[in-house]
């Protein structure tokens, strides 16, 4: 009996020695785990693919932002305020009243009353007066009614036309359609690139949207507005063209 477990304890000790020894010899059993893991990752790198898709499509727009403003003159600030709110009174009756522009679609972007100086040849300044200046954005959504309503609030007041931006309202939906247009642009590409691999695509690992992109020049019109007010001539004509709305996505897939 005491002949068995003496080997046994021999056996034991032997075992253990050699595992002592061991990382004098070659690597450790968690050297090798580590090699078998970083083997498994660079494997598995090997096997996805990544793509950028990109999507787009015109879209007609369906709302003009006009910016114009009101701009008067006077000996004394309350006689240029006045002046402008009186104009800016009938340019404001002539959007609800002829044009059925609601009161939350009319913004004012800006407001000012300022002092007016002349200066002299010596380079002395004088006091000459005072300036209104109310600056207003109007969405408007009969755009095919636009030029009337830019010779209309020319015609009642308004003697700055900034400009008009063509946009849409309906961008969200628009923004998942460039979506789906880009991922299957993504997905496209990596058929292709898998097949020539020899191998195909299997599912997706990541993926990343870039920025939606939209919209259109603005165009000036205010000299032909002017012009049609004052000499009764033809009305002004504003082209709203085509919208733009652009997506880029990029895909990681496994293979």
């Amino acid at each position: 009996m005491m002949a068995k477990l003496w080997k046994r304890w021999a056996a034991a000790g032997l075992v253990g020695a050699l595992l002592a020894a061991a990382p004098l010899y070659g690597p450790s059993i968690a050297d090798s785990v580590k090699e078998g893991t970083a083997m498994a990752a660079e494997a598995g790198s090997e096997r996805t693919i990544s793509v950028s898709g990109s999507g787009k499509m015109s879209i007609e727009p369906d709302v003009a932002y006009v910016s114009f403003g009101v701009f008067t003159k006077a000996k004394t600030a309350n006689e240029a305020q006045t002046a402008n709110a009186a104009a800016f009174a009938a340019i404001e009756k002539a959007l609800k009243e002829q044009f059925g522009v609601a009161a939350k679609d009319i913004k004012t972007t800006g407001f000012y009353v300022q002092p007016e100086y002349q200066w002299s040849d010596k380079g002395v300044s004088s006091l000459v007066g005072y300036t209104a200046d109310h600056s207003v954005q109007v969405a408007y959504r009969d755009l095919t009614g636009l030029g009337k309503l830019i010779d209309a609030v020319s015609k009642a007041g308004a003697n700055r036309m900034n400009g008009i931006q063509f946009g849409t309202e309906k961008m969200d939906a628009y923004e998942l359609q460039v979506i789906e247009k880009a991922m299957a642009n993504a997905k496209a590409k990596a058929d292709t690139i898998a097949k020539a691999a020899g191998r195909s695509v299997q599912s997706v690992l990541h993926v990343q949207q870039g920025g939606v992109s939209g919209g259109a020049p603005i165009y000036y019109p205010m000299v032909k507005a002017e012009a049609a007010a004052m000499d009764g001539g033809a009305g002004t004509s504003v082209q709203p063209g085509q919208l733009e709305i652009t997506t880029t996505v990029t895909v990681t897939y496994e293979m």
